[in-house]
């Protein structure tokens, strides 16, 4: 009886899961890549593929199956790729990285005269501000991002970086790290998007 026992555990214990073969494996990594990313990238800078391909040091068919995925491009490639679209692998494999549209609602706040609403994702927050003239607000209420662009769509801004005055007007940008004190002054009624961002 305890033979029969045993035998009928043995029956119903779960089958063994077959290995996946290498291009089963290499498809699921294509699925999760659109390297259709590197035509745009490479478009946008006014290559034709033949011009691309002798600036990478590559032939033209590889970078051309790359481009509409029909095979996986190898690092060494990629590098390649990578340089002749003058950004860096990472950047180029993170662009390339197939990824749902993310919908969120955004959070508004206000800080010493100035009022936001700020919309934050993984790398990045986004914050859409506006203030009257003489509203100052110190380091705003953003996540701890590493660096932060300030555009003026509207107005005079004043930006204070670890001391130092910058004035931002209408369809200017500024660039700083966020590591700094920062004070913000608006000289004329503003309107302005607060982007901080944090590498990968």
């Amino acid at each position: 009886m305890a033979e029969e026992e045993v035998k009928s555990q043995e029956s119903v214990s779960p089958p063994v899961r077959a290995k996946k073969s290498r291009k089963e494996r290499e498809a699921e990594v294509l699925k999760r890549y659109d390297f259709s990313v590197i035509r745009s990238l490479r478009q946008a800078r006014g290559l034709t593929i033949e011009k691309f391909a002798k600036i990478c040091g590559l032939s033209y068919a590889p970078i051309s199956r790359i481009e509409t995925n029909l095979i996986k491009p190898n690092l060494d490639t990629l590098d390649k790729i990578a340089a002749g679209l003058g950004i860096t692998t990472y950047s180029l494999v993170a662009l390339a990285e197939r990824r749902n549209a993310e919908k969120l609602a955004g959070r508004t706040y206000q800080t010493g005269g100035f009022s936001f609403t700020t919309f934050s994702f993984d790398q990045l927050d986004v914050s859409y501000g506006e203030a009257v003239a003489g509203a100052e607000a110190q380091d705003l209420d953003i996540r701890d991002r590493q660096f932060e662009v300030v555009t003026v769509q509207q107005g005079l801004l004043e930006v204070t970086v670890n001391g130092r005055a910058f004035q931002v007007a209408a369809g200017e940008s500024l660039r700083h790290d966020r590591v700094f004190p920062r004070r913000y002054r608006a000289l004329e009624s503003t309107k302005l998007i607060v982007v901080g961002l944090s590498p990968r």
